[in-house]
């Protein structure tokens, strides 16, 4: 039998692109100076390079990287299963969750990348083969801003987002009933009667204001409401039940452990695990697979960068439709970020872009991308 190729070497790579004051932008929690993420870069023994990402402020995530180098290096390139199962199992005392998360979730899909281009073929081969060429994407938008003129900003959002075709958006609300109704009318004016209309509350409200904004703007037509109650308020999750909009949660759940009293209890209609910090594509796998045993819908968190784009495209092009089939009442939704964001935007050769109101999924080896290094080189974050 011949030597299955090993892992040579891993190098964390920070990367940035800092948003100056006044145009800066995020949620009822507050904006972001930067987007921010950190590559990782693996090399094999035959030479062949995969590229993964982790989710989040770089210094945690690329010291954590740095300290699986002796876990991984060494190890066969398609030994990705197991060997993220024994890291977690061994280092079981810190937790499911945080920065060690997203560290192996990006070194997971590196190990992904690598193994499919070793093989020529796309991870969604290795996934079980596609079940789809193609994903509809919705905007993610309607961003609170550090803008002066925040409501005409605000519209701009919107405006743009409709113009450019997207089948359905997502607004950011959680800032107090009255502002919520007033941006959620909004929202609806700008994208039309025909546009999938969803809000996003980052966890920032108790049950009864999360309760309270819904009702006010349930008329609406709200296609789900992400993150009503923070991820820890499961208790609190079960009481926004009662405002009859379909809930969709997971960004900040880790392992199919986050996802599992989520599901098992039916406290979301919509699961939405993170492949850059739910501990990497097949992880992200699993949780599907638990959501669909339930009879829940998924719909991943994207908010990152290209590769953790590219990733979770070739993760969504393998899964089944479920429980549909000829029939879909509502597409396997993909998130696509429309915030300023060079990460997405410049580094890779052919940025992944909708294309007729679809994206299509790369059919190359791997993740299916090639990674523009000269602006990797750009955007690195200098550490020393």
């Amino acid at each position: 039998m011949s030597r299955r190729p090993q892992v040579v070497k891993i190098e964390p790579i920070p990367v940035a692109h800092q948003l100056p004051s006044g145009h800066r932008y995020g949620s009822a929690r507050g904006q972001i100076p930067a987007r921010a993420a950190t590559l990782v870069r693996l090399e094999t023994s035959e030479g062949v390079v995969g590229w993964g990402e982790g989710f989040g402020p770089p210094g945690p995530v690329v010291a954590g990287v740095a300290e699986l180098r002796d876990e991984v290096v060494g190890q066969p390139v398609d030994r990705i299963v197991p060997l993220v199962r024994h890291i977690l199992q061994t280092g079981y005392h810190r937790g499911l969750g945080g920065a060690h998360l997203a560290a192996l979730s990006g070194v997971e899909i590196a190990l992904w990348d690598a193994w499919g281009r070793t093989l020529g073929v796309p991870v969604t081969s290795l996934l079980g083969g596609r079940a789809r060429e193609e994903l509809v994407p919705y905007a993610s938008t309607g961003y609170v801003l550090d803008h002066e003129d925040g409501e005409a900003a605000y519209a701009a959002q919107l405006e743009t987002v409709a113009s450019d075709g997207f089948p359905a958006a997502k607004v950011k609300l959680g800032l107090g009933a009255e502002r919520d109704r007033r941006r959620a009318e909004l929202a609806r004016e700008k994208l039309g009667d025909d546009r999938v209309l969803m809000v996003d509350f980052n966890g920032n409200y108790t049950a009864d204001l999360a309760i309270e904004t819904l009702m006010a703007i349930r008329d609406l037509r709200i296609a789900w409401v992400e993150e009503p109650v923070p991820p820890e308020d499961l208790d609190g999750l079960a009481r926004v039940r009662a405002a009859g909009v379909p809930i969709a949660t997971g960004e900040a759940l880790y392992t199919r452990y986050g996802f599992r009293p989520v599901i098992a209890s039916q406290l979301a209609d919509v699961v939405q695990p993170d492949v850059a910090k739910c501990g990497g594509i097949a992880e992200a796998r699993v949780i599907i697979d638990l959501a669909h045993t339930w009879n829940l819908r998924v719909s991943p968190h994207v908010w990152g960068g290209a590769v953790a784009q590219a990733a979770s495209l070739q993760l969504l092009a393998a899964v089944p439709a479920t429980p549909h089939t000829a029939v879909a009442p509502q597409p396997l939704w993909l998130e696509f970020d429309r915030g300023a964001n060079r990460l997405r935007d410049d580094l890779l050769v052919t940025p992944i872009r909708p294309v007729d109101g679809v994206v299509p999924v790369p059919d190359g080896p791997g993740l299916g991308v090639e990674i523009d290094e000269d602006a990797v080189t750009e955007l690195r974050v200098r550490t020393s």
